[in-house]
């Protein structure tokens, strides 16, 4: 039986289309959801479905082959149509909607469905994160309200996702007189997305801590990726309110004094050892004599762990890691990471450092903290770089000198 149309269909295909989602490539933070949400209600298949004017299309999907269907054939077509329902159908075959569809009657035979709509703030239902079995049962309530929780973590990722798209394309756009608009943008992300992020964590930690019963070692395991997820996310609103509040006032708020670089290559190295599970082998190295350089040492001890905790993002288990500084002419300094991961290409290295730029390997919040780093280092007088060769790993660099007026006070 096919699917009436929601009464503001209009309005929510427009929406949909300003997430610019439909017919992307995968992405580890949706399909984290879908495996998570098929580990909790215990289906062999799980699916992140958005239902545009002719199919329902699979953002992501676990034991499912197909990357779509027709939205006449669609269980979410009909889901949408109650936006604060979950729709559990126990029996497929018991309910007049779908027995006779193509869907139940031929492959996947699908006897168990379960839909979670994925509705907007404004209200519309884009498809909906949906769980699918071979034989008839039911839910328990913990269960569905689960699948609520993680339709709700899907809408966040949606957001997030449309929120940077606007960020980017504004900025192409940006002169100095629309500046205030990005800000403005970055504070509307902070206040709309970060408190829902903070509200899913603490779910999450309550579903690791059995609040919503016992959590088996393969769940527990995809739980802990979810909330890993929500914890870059949240790094990622860190860099962008860090990046909106450095960008016009870095300069003028440096505290100089003389750097300790033994100081800030102990404490990056402690605290990567304290949150990385990968073991790897972090020395360092003063080059002795070096000439005396000034910055602020909290933003310059911040430029390191950056750089270090990109390199340790790179790498593989117990790989080596070295960081150095070395003199660069008699006032200047050169402070780099070497470690290893994929070589990094002439067209990557152009847009290292920027945070619209893409690299592989690298996550939104590194890629941000990267550009966080250039605008520290430059607001200093230095300059950053990125070396890369096949087999011999990568090293990041940057460049600090003592600054022109200190020259000329004669410090």
């Amino acid at each position: 039986m096919k699917a009436a149309l929601p009464p503001n269909e209009m309005a929510r295909l427009s929406t949909l289309r300003q997430y610019h989602i439909l017919d992307t490539i995968s992405e580890a933070t949706f399909d984290d959801l879908t495996r998570l949400a098929a580990q909790i209600c215990g289906t062999p298949i799980a699916l992140i479905s958005l239902i545009d004017e002719s199919r329902q299309w699979f953002k992501s999907k676990v034991g499912l082959d197909a990357e779509s269907t027709s939205r006449d054939l669609a269980f979410c077509a009909h889901a949408i149509l109650q936006p604060n329902n979950i729709l559990v159908v126990s029996d497929t075959l018991l309910d007049h909607r779908f027995a006779t569809n193509s869907l139940v009657t031929s492959d996947p035979h699908i006897r168990f469905y379960a839909g979670a709509p994925l509705v907007t703030k404004e209200g519309y239902a884009l498809g909906t994160l949906c769980v699918i079995d071979r034989v008839p049962r039911q839910l328990t309530p913990q269960q569905v309200e689960a699948l609520r929780t993680l339709s709700h973590q899907v809408i966040a990722q949606l957001e997030l996702r449309r929120n940077l798209h606007t960020q980017k394309h504004t900025t192409k756009r940006t002169t100095i007189d629309e500046s205030q608009q990005i800000e403005d943008l970055i504070s509307a992300l902070s206040h709309h997305m970060r408190t829902p992020l903070l509200a899913n964590r603490g779910i999450l930690r309550a579903m690791l801590g059995g609040a919503f019963g016992d959590v088996n070692d393969t769940c527990r395991e995809v739980l802990e990726d979810c909330r890993q997820a929500n914890e870059d996310v949240l790094k990622l609103f860190e860099a962008l309110l860090d990046i909106s509040r450095y960008r016009n006032e870095l300069s003028q708020n440096l505290s100089f004094e003389i750097i300790d670089w033994k100081t800030i290559f102990d404490r990056a190295i402690k605290s990567s050892n304290t949150t990385s599970k990968k073991n790897c082998k972090i020395t360092y190295k003063i080059s002795s004599p070096l000439p005396t350089v000034y910055g602020d040492q909290l933003k310059i001890q911040r430029v390191v762990q950056n750089l270090l905790d990109n390199a340790v993002l790179c790498s593989e288990q117990n790989q080596q890691i070295t960081l150095e500084v070395a003199p660069l002419g008699f006032d200047e300094v050169k402070v780099s990471v070497h470690g290893y991961g994929l070589e990094i290409t002439p067209q990557e290295k152009e847009k290292f450092f920027d945070h619209l730029g893409q690299v592989r390997n690298r996550r939104a919040s590194a890629g941000l903290g990267l550009y966080l780093c250039r605008l520290i280092v430059e607001a200093h007088g230095g300059m950053m770089g990125v070396e890369s060769t096949l087999n011999q790993g990568n090293t990041l660099w940057f460049t600090l000198k003592i600054p022109d007026f200190l020259k000329k006070s004669g410090i």
